[in-house]
């Protein structure tokens, strides 16, 4: 083979790989921005020493949609 196909092949498995990785980079930023919100709301709950039934209800949406976001993040894909 020359240099051109090798560069040529090793340009494609990056671009594959690149994009593979971009993938999961956007789901754990989502994640990620899920979990600080989670605790942005569990923070300001407990912050004076009282914790509401609204505030229990903000805590429990907030917790699970960041499970949920974490749980994309480790997903195995199915081909």
């Amino acid at each position: 083979m020359d240099l051109q196909t090798i560069l040529f092949i090793v340009s494609g498995i990056l671009t594959v790989v690149s994009t593979l990785f971009g993938v999961r980079y956007a789901k754990v930023k989502k994640a990620l921005v899920e979990t600080k919100e989670a605790v942005v709301v569990l923070i300001d709950a407990v912050e004076d020493d009282k914790v509401t039934v609204k505030e229990t209800e903000a805590i429990v949406k907030e917790t699970k949609e960041a499970a949920a976001a974490w749980g994309l993040v480790f997903k195995k894909e199915v081909v």
